[in-house]
């Protein structure tokens, strides 16, 4: 489909918007899109079905880590949770009845990998390169591919020589049998904590091979039967109420870790709970001893789990806390000399996060001819709101520097709808050209650095975290230092005068107009 293109007559133009990634962030922005009659859009993805991590992540034990309720679009509250705490399939089942209720299923193109996007001064267009050699023209680009999508390997000596089984939680194989094989399970973060004890009662033995020790919250997981669920069917104010109260709970945590100089005593609340919670788990205490992390809850992403700790009192599964050395054939050998031979190698090791080439994960080059997720590696991550950096215009993030919260679906709905007033404004300017000032952007990193100031990252004791919350300016870039709630306030509320904005002209007079226009707005 091409767009007729009013101010440079000689350019085809694709579609008006392009986004690229079809998870929740891309579902949720085409969504707020169509909300507001804005329906020239196509969602680019990569693979051949919808769902982003969650259809990537289909490890044994996937779920999610905050309540349910408060998990999900605010507008489409689903009634049929099974539980507090739902499993990796229902959210699939919620993402895609999304949707398909919203009319977003028209706008996909699958199996469509992006390779990089280039701003076109020439006529204020982005040219986006796909991996098959085609280009789509668009006015805008929205990167929505979020963070957690490329899986990290680690960086061991021999660990390509192995030669049992070797996969990622990331990219978990289902045709492999787990069952009475020997299993070693590298790292202790988040995925793994659900892994291990979905597991262990089917392999042979497990060893688990722990660098960071994680922070373990009891989970209060309540299963919801048909009568919760028809009461919420049909009283649709019951489940707005739970989650109200869900996302006062989620609210006061973010409170805590940005608040953290003003009240650790909120921090050090959870650490004696979660440290309440192991001794009531675990029998060994030079076990124990093991697993109490050395820095403070909060540095990086806590867990949820009744059944992590309990796995460990099993005498097939052993806790392994000294250093890997390499990688052999059959095993591995740890900083002891000690080698574990295995058939199945597990690695719980994350996902990239602040590093160039991730988020967004294809290049970005914009007015300037610089790619910004080198500018961001080399300098230091910024967004204004989150959403927009100069010289990339017409260029948004559904997530960006300093905008990571515990729900993903809170962040993205109050970006997505800061992108649309963005949008709406320029049309009501008559312009397609939209870039954030680079004084408010300075203006705005410059707070966001202050407020992490107050915040727990800042603590000293973060450096033993080994958290993906922080880049390598050793600045903790991904979370925001602010609560969900106000991110809610400050999108409705904060002004646009920070956006320049370039009315629609003839080609040959387009720099000049756009140096007028930025005057005048400047002013």
């Amino acid at each position: 489909m091409n767009i007729a293109n009013n101010e440079f007559p000689n350019v085809n133009i694709d579609h008006e918007i392009i986004i690229i990634g079809a998870g929740i962030s891309g579902i949720g922005t085409g969504i707020e899109l169509k909300k507001h009659d804005m329906n020239s859009f196509l969602i680019l993805e990569k693979s051949d079905s919808l769902g982003g991590t969650w259809r990537d992540a289909s490890y044994p034990g996937i779920a999610v880590d905050i309540p349910s309720f408060s998990y999900s679009f605010s507008y489409e509250l689903n009634p049929e949770w099974s539980r507090m705490f739902c499993e990796g399939d229902e959210i699939r089942e919620y993402v895609d009845h999304c949707a398909k209720k919203y009319g977003i299923y028209s706008h996909f193109r699958f199996n469509t990998k992006v390779k990089k996007i280039v701003f076109d001064n020439s006529n204020n267009t982005w040219v986006t390169h796909l991996s098959d050699g085609t280009q789509l023209v668009s006015y805008y680009v929205i990167s929505a591919t979020g963070i957690l999508n490329q899986p990290k390997y680690p960086d061991i000596p021999g660990i390509e020589s192995f030669t049992g089984k070797k996969m990622h939680t990331a990219r978990w194989d289902h045709n492999y049998d787990v069952t009475d094989k020997k299993v070693a399970i590298i790292g202790t973060g988040a995925s793994a904590v659900q892994i291990i004890p979905s597991i262990a009662k089917q392999v042979k033995s497990m060893v688990v091979f722990q660098r960071t020790p994680i922070w373990v919250m009891p989970r209060v997981n309540l299963k919801l039967g048909k009568a919760a669920q028809s009461v919420f069917k049909y009283v649709p104010f019951a489940a707005r109420a739970v989650r109200l109260i869900t996302d006062a709970g989620l609210n006061l945590g973010a409170y805590a870790a940005v608040n953290y100089v003003k009240f650790p005593s909120m921090t050090r609340s959870a650490e004696t709970a979660c440290i309440k919670h192991i001794n009531s788990q675990i029998e060994d205490p030079e076990l124990i001893k093991k697993m109490i992390p050395e820095y403070d809850f909060g540095c990086k992403r806590p867990a949820i789990s009744n059944d992590f700790y309990p796995a460990f009192n099993r005498n097939n599964v052993d806790l392994v806390a000294e250093g890997i050395e390499r990688v052999t054939e059959n095993g591995i050998v740890t900083a002891d000399g000690v080698e574990h031979e295995v058939d199945l190698l597990i690695l719980a090791t994350g996902y990239k996060t602040q590093e160039p080439g991730n988020a967004p994960s294809f290049e970005v080059i914009g007015s300037k001819d610089y790619d910004l997720g080198e500018f961001w590696y080399e300098n230091r991550y910024q967004a204004y709101n989150g959403v927009s950096v100069p010289d990339f215009p017409n260029f948004f993030l559904t997530f960006g520097p300093y905008t990571g919260g515990l729900n993903w679906f809170s962040m993205l709905e109050a970006n997505a709808l800061f992108i649309v007033r963005c949008l709406k404004e320029a049309r009501k300017k008559n312009s397609r050209y939209i870039e954030v000032t680079q004084e408010a952007n300075d203006e705005y990193l410059a707070d966001m650095l202050i407020k992490s100031e107050s915040s727990v990252f800042k603590n000293a004791a973060c450096a033993a975290a080994n958290s993906y919350y922080f880049d390598n300016h050793g600045e903790a870039s991904l979370p925001s230092p602010f609560t969900p709630f106000w991110r809610w306030f400050r999108v409705r509320m904060v002004k646009l005068d920070a956006f320049r904005y370039a009315p629609m002209v003839s080609a040959p007079n387009l720099k000049t107009a756009m140096k007028e226009t930025s005057s005048t707005i400047d002013a």
